[in-house]
């Protein structure tokens, strides 16, 4: 079956400005409509996880994924991983299209690349998914394997913690978040453990999710006020947290919002950079979703060191994303400016004079 996925597999190359590659993928015996992109390879191989989603149109997941590649070069830079930017997606409703056969085929696809990218799991991909892959390819991190670093979301929810303190901390001058009002904007893998470190800190919890029976779930452990989707930006609270998917902060949505900040896992939340400006006047203070969201990068770097994963290390980086966050808030309060320009400025200046360039290479121990 392996020999007959690979001689229907197609790779087909796009032109797009500003990218160093981006491929279609194909493959029909597997079912398998993908997009891999590469949006730069200045700090070092490209690294970004898979994104299994059923996408009304080709067009909508070119944009996607050429947003969410860009957004890992920003995140590798001001991080300082070592990585370039990269991300895929998978055309597929995780819920019914999902085979192995699928995701094989997706694996021979990267393992074409011979580590130009390097994949793990995101939206509609879980660590088992990316396991499957992995049988493709060696070039996958994040597995649920003696030597590799596993499920990320707890990172990736840590960093999101800690950047909801530093949040509460610059607005109110302590970061304690007992009583502090935090509304979540969807409960995936993410989501659900940050609503659960939010409640072990105090915070008075309003969730919000597709999935009622998640939201039932989590309001149960948590004694969360639950919401519809459509209610939660509306929500008068301290910070909401948007973790689910991106774009969620536009000229449409700002209006409505009624926190004091924005702090939450879920990539891309502003539409368009513009944005930002128009939180910044109105006073909305914005932790940049590159940085606050880096846990899960940072964490599966650590399994690709000489010596091996540490998760001690991890966990140290990604409780340091709080004093990054306060760097940012400080440089933007000087320059007048907002915190997703001072971010992006930061990220500019790393990429521009290759600091963090990566030296040492991946070593995939799980393939060993």
């Amino acid at each position: 079956m392996s020999l007959v996925l690979e001689q229907a597999l197609e790779l087909e190359e796009i032109f797009v400005p500003g990218y160093e590659k981006v491929i279609k993928v194909s493959n029909k015996e597997a079912g398998l409509n993908a997009i891999i992109c590469i949006h730069t390879t200045t700090m070092g191989p490209a690294l970004g996880g898979i994104r299994i989603y059923p996408y009304a149109t080709f067009d909508a997941a070119l944009n996607d994924v050429l947003r969410l590649s860009k957004g890992m070069t920003y995140k590798s830079a001001v991080s300082e991983c070592g990585w370039g930017g990269g991300k895929s997606v998978i055309i597929a409703d995780p819920k019914k299209d999902k085979t192995k056969e699928l995701l094989l085929a997706f694996g021979q696809a990267v393992d074409k690349l011979q580590g130009e990218y390097i994949c793990a799991e995101d939206v509609g991909c879980t660590p088992a998914d990316v396991m499957v892959i992995s049988q493709a390819t060696s070039f996958v991190v994040g597995l649920p394997h003696r030597k590799s670093s596993g499920n990320p979301s707890p990172f990736t929810a840590w960093g999101t913690f800690r950047g909801i303190q530093s949040a509460v901390k610059k607005i109110y001058g302590s970061d304690c978040l007992e009583g502090k009002s935090v509304a979540i904007q969807g409960l995936g893998s993410v989501g659900c453990e940050l609503a659960k470190l939010l409640f072990w800190a105090g915070a008075r919890l309003i969730v919000s999710d597709v999935d009622v029976e998640k939201c039932k779930a989590i309001a149960e452990l948590t004694s969360a006020l639950i919401v519809s989707p459509s209610e939660i930006m509306q929500t008068e609270c301290d910070v909401f947290s948007p973790c689910a998917m991106g774009g969620i902060i536009n000229e449409q949505t700002i209006p409505l919002l009624k926190c004091k900040a924005i702090a939450g896992c879920a990539n891309n939340q502003l539409l368009n950079d513009a944005d930002a400006e128009e939180l910044f006047s109105r006073n909305i203070l914005y932790a940049p979703d590159f940085v606050i969201n880096a846990g899960g990068l940072i964490n599966v770097t650590e399994e690709l060191h000489f010596e091996g994963y540490n998760p001690v290390k991890a966990r140290k980086k990604v409780h340091d994303l709080y004093s990054q966050l306060m760097v940012i808030y400080d440089i933007a309060e000087q320059n007048r400016s907002s915190t997703h320009k001072a971010a992006l400025s930061l990220a500019d200046y790393r990429l521009k004079y290759k600091i963090g360039k990566r030296v040492e290479p991946a070593c995939f121990h799980h393939s060993k």
